[in-house]
């Protein structure tokens, strides 16, 4: 075919599809089964529509870290470095760090707030109760314990945190018995699971006493650490009953004492004292049927860290819980701040930015709900870990993994939170074959969870991230910055 024929035929098909493109609707062809069918404007096509405002936002931010990077570059050629040049080296190494915090505006005052709390619970000897809400990456009391280990150790504190009396999925550092009738209602999971009401309380789910006598015998396992088994205080929290109801505790061989609720409309906190260092306690309920919100083992004062794992959770289910409750059995248990791991149960079926967009409005949503409850609850963010998919024979990352992350990541900072990305913290794409392949292994074969192992890995890279940015606050402390 000579060259002016091919050249005709390619502007006739321009033209022809010039022509589509202007008579066809701007909104598209929606089909009766929903589906939608859209032609490109020709005229964006021409002269497409540029966001400017997010282009202008990604060069400032080049900008600043080039600038530190700069200063740092100058500051590592000094003999002599101040405090203030000691701070701008640590910066610049979290920002280039994979592991590190994120904050709206790099504003720390959130982080600011959480260290200062924590400060003052070793000062002054009072306490401060971290919940981790989570998926089943959590479950058996992964990631948890290592943290809660690490901030007893630092900030004081023991125990194992708040348990439900019935525990389903064995942890690696309690084990429960129980006997009578126990029945659990979950605010997340399948609808034959929820409550006629929605006072779950704390853990988003309950356990319900069904038989006149039921009891709960609960035990730190061997292996877990003597912080783990040492406690001082139970504290059993119980919702709304319509009769009375007694409850025992024994320890060590005897009975630390008793107390019997009245009937009441609204929820109810019973404390024992107790010198638990064999770490044990059994727990017996007499009387009225009702829903046992939680159980908290804890030290008198200092760090408490709960460990709530979700099996099957995307994080979008607070909602659902009473917000009277939640903010009433925040405020007896002294929750003061919550950590929110999720984002690996939105993406099975998830095909498009689209729908994790959608998703993380849903979060955003679940995030202000959290701060109306409580407007000084300090909220940190965990995104998904690697999940691998197979795509044309290969293991790979998920398509909409970091989509995901992403929203997750907005919704947080939107809701004046901290977010902390544990993809980018494993590695990045590709990170779980690699987390699979090594010896010992730290990923399960299904390359969506963590062995114990891997949990504690990941567990170190959090708290080492923490510990920096605590250094940093203790510096600009000093320095008055």
């Amino acid at each position: 075919m000579k060259p002016v024929k091919v050249l005709l035929f390619l502007v006739i098909c321009l033209l022809s599809l010039g022509i589509v493109s202007l008579l066809f609707p701007k909104s598209g062809i929606t089909y009766a089964d929903g589906k939608q069918f859209t032609f490109p404007d020709f005229r964006n096509v021409i002269s497409p529509k540029i966001d400017s405002t997010a282009i202008i936002a990604e060069q400032k931010k080049i900008e600043d870290n080039k600038s530190l990077t700069e200063k740092k570059e100058a500051i590592l050629k000094k003999v002599h470095r101040s405090s203030a040049d000691t701070l701008v080296l640590m910066q610049v190494d979290a920002i280039e760090s994979p592991a590190r915090f994120y904050f709206a505006n790099e504003d720390r005052k959130v982080m600011d707030q959480f260290f200062e709390a924590l400060e003052s619970t070793k000062k002054d000897n009072t306490t401060f109760r971290i919940i981790h809400y989570g998926d089943s990456q959590i479950e058996m009391d992964r990631i948890t314990s290592h943290i809660r280990e690490q901030l007893q150790r630092t900030y004081g504190g023991s125990g194992m945190g708040l348990l439900p009396a019935l525990e389903v999925t064995p942890k690696y550092t309690v084990a429960e018995e129980v006997s009578g009738t126990w029945v659990r209602k979950l605010a997340f999971g399948t609808e034959d699971g929820r409550a006629k009401h929605n006072k779950y309380g704390p853990m988003a789910y309950f356990s319900q006493k069904q038989s006149e006598v039921a009891s709960v015998v609960i035990t730190a396992r061997e292996n877990t650490t003597y912080k783990n088994r040492n406690f001082q205080t139970c504290k059993v929290l119980v919702g709304a009953i319509a009769k009375p109801l007694e409850i025992s505790a024994a320890a060590n061989g005897k009975t630390i004492g008793s107390q019997t609720l009245q009937a009441s409309t609204t929820e109810q906190l019973v404390t024992f004292k107790i010198d638990s260092t064999s770490g044990k306690i059994g727990l017996k309920f007499s009387g009225a049927n009702a829903d046992i919100l939680g159980i908290a083992l804890d030290g008198n004062n200092g760090i408490s860290v709960d460990n709530v794992p979700m099996r099957g959770c995307s994080g979008t289910i607070f909602k659902r819980i009473n917000a009277e409750t939640l903010r009433k059995t925040y405020d007896m248990l002294g929750v003061k701040m919550v950590i929110l791991q999720f984002g690996g149960n939105a993406l099975p079926g998830m095909k498009s930015k689209a729908a994790a967009d959608a998703y993380g409005k849903k979060f955003l949503e679940e995030l202000k709900y959290l701060r109306a409850v409580d407007p000084n609850l300090i909220i940190f963010v965990i995104g998904p870990a690697d999940m691998s998919v197979k795509v044309d024979g290969n293991m790979q990352t998920h398509p909409q993994l970091t989509n995901v992350r992403d929203a997750l990541k907005s919704a947080t900072l939107q809701a004046g939170g901290v977010f902390w990305d544990m993809y980018e913290a494993m590695g990045g794409s590709g990170s779980m074959v690699q987390w699979v392949k090594a010896k010992p292994s730290l990923g399960s074969p299904d390359y969506i969870h963590y062995t114990q192992k891997g949990a504690v890995k990941i567990s170190e890279i959090f708290y080492t991230s923490l510990m920096k940015e605590y250094e940093m606050f203790k510096l600009r402390k000093s320095i008055g910055s």
